[in-house]
């Protein structure tokens, strides 16, 4: 086994909780399950408990509000260019674009969460699929994808299907906890997103970096947060 960034050999035992065992990169600090359980049985657990119907999302008013202010503070990389949410959720983030002045669509695993977006945003296209079945009809100016590369149990596939949304200037926006942030707490297993197996694993903003390098990607820069996340700036190179 080696680290699935860096490709080193020297793997140590992170944090056991419950049946779930972590292991972690001596040299680029990455964490991850491990075993990590297939893309099949992870996409199972978007079905379940979150209180999400094609009638309801949960905290949708506040959801709305949160999501015109993200994308106020993203303007310039969509403002009248295509823009495309990965991990959608119910739509939220799609309906701010579009509001602002992009053509925007959103891709989601859960399909009650893309029935509820189909009704609540009609004006807005949504797909409901796993992300590791989506072969997109074009390319996007921007793709946003937020709290999802933590869930996704084969890295190379994600970074494949962000490939094939984007092409040559395209810039990509990125969420995800921060596990080199000084504010994650001791022990790990009272950080409120160590959740295994919803979260499998967990970067810090360098091995996240060399990620997107490996596959084309520069970092723009990263914007800040007031808890232990990573909020980052990617463009693909030509």
């Amino acid at each position: 086994m080696t680290c699935p960034i860096c490709h080193g050999d020297k793997l140590l035992p992170f944090v056991d909780q419950d049946e779930w065992h972590f292991s972690q990169c001596v040299d680029c600090q990455f964490a991850f399950l491990d075993p990590m359980p297939n893309q099949s049985q992870l996409n199972a657990l978007y079905h379940d408990d979150r209180g999400i119907t094609g009638s309801h999302y949960p905290k949708a008013r506040s959801r709305r509000i949160r999501a015109l202010l993200r994308a106020l503070r993203l303007l310039p990389w969509f403002w009248r260019k295509s823009a495309f949410d990965l991990g959608c959720g119910g739509g939220f983030m799609v309906d701010a674009f579009r509001r602002l002045g992009a053509r925007a669509c959103g891709l989601d695993v859960n399909a009650e969460a893309i029935a509820y977006a189909r009704r609540v945003f009609p004006r807005c296209q949504f797909l409901s699929q796993s992300f590791d079945e989506f072969q997109p009809a074009t390319t996007f100016d921007f793709v946003y994808s937020s709290e999802l590369i933590e869930h996704i149990s084969t890295l190379e596939d994600y970074m494949a299907v962000l490939r094939r949304l984007t092409h040559a200037g395209s810039h990509v926006y990125i969420t995800t906890p921060d596990l080199g942030s000084n504010q994650v707490p001791q022990p790990i297993t009272d950080w409120d997103v160590f959740a295994p197996p919803h979260h499998v694993q967990f970067f810090n903003e360098q091995n996240l970096a060399l990620l997107f390098q490996q596959h084309g990607f520069a970092q723009v820069r990263r914007y800040a947060d007031q808890k232990a996340g990573l909020k980052v700036l990617f463009r693909r190179l030509g």
